[in-house]
């Protein structure tokens, strides 16, 4: 799969679409485009872990920019479903160093930044589900594929590589405070399970896969 990143936007926007606006600008007043122009902003990098798992995923964060136009406290509003790209968008905004402006620091405002994690060659075919082929489990329920949603009391999320037998190798679990027991054996349970790719649909073909083990009640 063609590994070349989409990147749109003028902030720091080498990941994918990058989009950046105040409540000032959304009430149309002009400072706030000159405010919000970089002196200094490094590319944000798209984790080799992330690019290995082809993971993609939009990140919402907010955050301040103090007097002398650093970031400030910057935290993430909405989740892409992967700590791993949230975590990354975080380190990205922390090295930007904006145009300084007094009136906007001491104010408190919040600005909000978009990171579209997103490869540029469209959606790959990736291994589904063989039905019927994870084994029976008193805790689990089952594995749900493609459903990103962030670890939970419901299931937890996990990206893996599939082998030419159709066997989940090299998993990796998004555990976001699950306990470590549960979390492996999630990921034993998942290696029961098999995976398979329609050699007749058309589309880059890939190795990864995610999705989330089903916790039982």
């Amino acid at each position: 799969m063609n590994k070349k990143l989409l990147a749109v936007g003028a902030v720091a926007g080498l990941l994918g679409v990058l989009n950046l606006m105040s409540h000032a600008e959304q009430r149309g007043q002009a400072p706030f485009k000159s405010l919000v122009s970089p002196l200094s902003c490094a590319q944000p990098q798209w984790p080799d872990e992330a690019r290995r798992y082809e993971i993609e995923g939009v990140t919402t964060i907010r955050f301040q920019i103090g007097e002398d136009g650093k970031v400030v406290r910057p935290e993430v509003s909405q989740g892409s479903g992967w700590k791993i790209l949230d975590d990354a968008a975080i380190s990205g905004i922390s090295r930007c160093v904006f145009q300084p402006h007094l009136d906007e620091a001491k104010s408190g405002a919040s600005f909000p930044m978009q990171f579209v994690w997103q490869f540029s060659d469209g959606p790959a075919v990736r291994p589904k589900l063989v039905a019927g082929s994870c084994q029976p489990s008193d805790r689990f329920g089952g594995f749900k594929e493609f459903d990103r949603r962030p670890s939970g009391g419901d299931g937890i999320l996990l990206r893996f590589l599939v082998n030419s037998d159709g066997a989940p190798i090299r998993v990796v679990a998004e555990p976001s405070g699950q306990a470590p027991d549960v979390v492996a054996q999630a990921a034993g349970y998942l290696q029961s399970c098999r995976f398979a790719i329609d050699s007749q649909l058309p589309g880059q073909h890939t190795d990864t896969a995610f999705g989330r083990v089903l916790l039982k009640p």
